[in-house]
């Protein structure tokens, strides 16, 4: 920070200019480079970032006519997010989305859409814990016909299920067999960084876990099946 002296032209600035800024207080009027904060990306973060690079730099080499069916897919379909809100896209934007979703199961980049069916949810399930354990139960039991996603939140004080919290990729199950249930222990430890018989002794949190339903080789989801349970 450095003081400034102003002439008779100039008699006081306020506000940033080229990096810069001007302000008065009371020092008196000063300048200071505004700062450039170091932004490091989590492991998860930073692999979504890099397959989100890859597909932005691999548009522009397809050919027109891949393109040209990209649009025409979106102008015949409007885009269901897994929150059940409908959206139209471009058709740039369909081939990201559909990508980000194929990314979880194939390294090849999909440059052409199918015919858009949106996969139903996934079966109801809730919540089983334990010091050992922190389960998803169905009953009856569930056998998918296609993959699944399995996103966390943080631990939440709000046990709203309506809120719309940060959710975490924890795990994707591939054409899994029928399931009574599926232990996410591990998943939820490696995600919290917490030893989880310590965590479920004295967290007094919720936990939201959100499962979509996918066909997965084509990029397309379902609506969330979600349900909370209480850490006390």
């Amino acid at each position: 920070m450095a003081r400034v002296t102003y002439g008779s032209s100039i008699t006081e600035l306020a506000g940033s200019i080229g990096g810069v800024t001007y302000q008065k207080n009371a020092s008196g009027n000063t300048a200071k480079l505004r700062s450039n904060p170091t932004v490091n990306p989590t492991s998860r973060q930073a692999e979504y970032q890099a397959n989100m690079a890859r597909f932005v730099s691999y548009w522009p080499t397809l050919s027109q006519a891949n393109k040209d069916l990209w649009d025409v897919h979106a102008a015949a379909n409007d885009h269901t997010t897994p929150w059940g809100a409908i959206k139209t896209l471009s058709g740039y934007q369909w081939y990201l989305s559909v990508n980000l979703i194929r990314v979880n199961v194939s390294s090849t980049i999909k440059e052409n859409p199918v015919g858009y069916s949106l996969p139903p949810p996934p079966q109801a399930f809730t919540i089983e814990t334990s010091d050992t354990y922190i389960r998803v139960a169905w009953a009856p039991d569930y056998n998918p016909s296609v993959s699944l996603i399995v996103y966390a939140s943080l631990p939440l004080r709000q046990s709203s299920l309506k809120l719309r919290r940060s959710l975490f990729k924890i795990d994707v199950l591939y054409n899994p067999a029928a399931m009574t249930n599926y232990d996410l222990t591990a998943k939820i430890i490696a995600l919290y960084g917490v030893t989880w018989a310590d965590f479920y002794a004295s967290a007094d949190c919720n936990i939201i876990i959100r499962i979509v339903h996918t066909d997965i080789f084509n990029g397309w989801v379902s609506l969330f099946e979600s349900a909370i349970t209480k850490i006390s």
